[in-house]
């Protein structure tokens, strides 16, 4: 498919990677492809430069997977961008029903399908975003979609640009999202299901449930300021109520963290990122 540039991430999920590379050129082989390690230690980017020398492979620091997203995306030149994780298995025919998509709808700036699990189900994103996929025939106009895969317009990404590098790992797509339909743009989910494996280069490590607090706290500072004092509140509460509570020793040290950084006031910087910038050189 042509005129098709796609941005692949990867960290640390060597075997996942693979696969997915495998498929892209089975399914797509005309494409742009580029692989962008985001700091993998598993062997993933050597595998990558071995196996598929026709992809251009590109390295960075792990510095979040929106900071991978966009230093893949100011390397390619297609006309439509696809930005996508590593565990996103394709089939013939996903990339081009989010295509058609954008084509018939001009003010679609991020389009996206219907994510589904192993076992075929719609990946759940809470009960508000059920109602998505309620009788879901044609491309629907909805308030976010999943960054797990996007397809994103040049023209779009000219006038709205890329991830905000300020999240780490969640809340990027929702701000994305939100971003683009403040510019009047419009954000697509399209009844084209595709299999996405979830949670494959996500570590049981405290400090990424403390990330996803911080960024949805930083969502609602910078996009509902009215609202954002009482979400700080309801957030301490529930730290509070959890470090009671919890029975999972890794989730009570997150839960510290999260009542750490309310105390701190510290929304700009990741936990996953404040140990490397107080060491040495970081």
């Amino acid at each position: 498919m042509r005129g098709l540039s796609v941005v692949v991430v990867g960290h640390n999920a060597r075997e996942v990677l693979l696969e997915c590379l495998a498929r892209l050129l089975r399914h797509y082989p005309s494409a742009e492809v580029v692989v962008v390690d985001s700091g993998s230690t598993d062997g993933s980017a050597e595998a990558v430069a071995e196996r598929f020398p026709q992809y251009r492979l590109i390295r960075v620091e792990n510095r979040g997977y929106p900071a991978a997203v966009n230093r893949g995306l100011s390397a390619v030149g297609g006309d439509y961008l696809v930005q996508m994780n590593s565990d996103v298995y394709l089939e013939s025919g996903d990339l081009e029903a989010l295509v058609e998509a954008a084509r018939a709808n001009p003010r679609a700036a991020l389009v996206g399908p219907t994510l589904v699990t192993p076992e075929g189900r719609p990946q759940s994103f809470g009960p508000l975003y059920a109602p998505n996929y309620w009788n879901l025939r044609a491309p629907r106009r909805v308030a976010w979609i999943s960054g797990a895969l996007t397809l994103m317009p040049r023209a779009a990404y000219q006038a709205i640009g890329g991830m905000d590098e300020r999240f780490f790992f969640y809340n990027d797509d929702l701000e994305w999202c939100t971003r683009a339909r403040r510019r009047g743009w419009q954000v697509l989910l399209v009844p084209r299901r595709v299999l996405h494996l979830g949670g494959s280069s996500t570590p049981q490590d405290p400090r990424f449930l403390a990330e996803g607090y911080r960024g949805g706290l930083l969502y609602s500072r910078d996009y509902y300021p009215a609202l954002h004092g009482l979400h700080r509140k309801a957030v301490w509460l529930e730290a509070r109520l959890r470090l009671w509570l919890e029975p999972n020793p890794l989730r009570r040290q997150g839960y510290q963290l999260v009542a750490q950084m309310l105390r701190e006031g510290s929304l700009d910087t990741s936990p996953l990122l404040r140990e490397q910038a107080q060491q040495p050189g970081g």
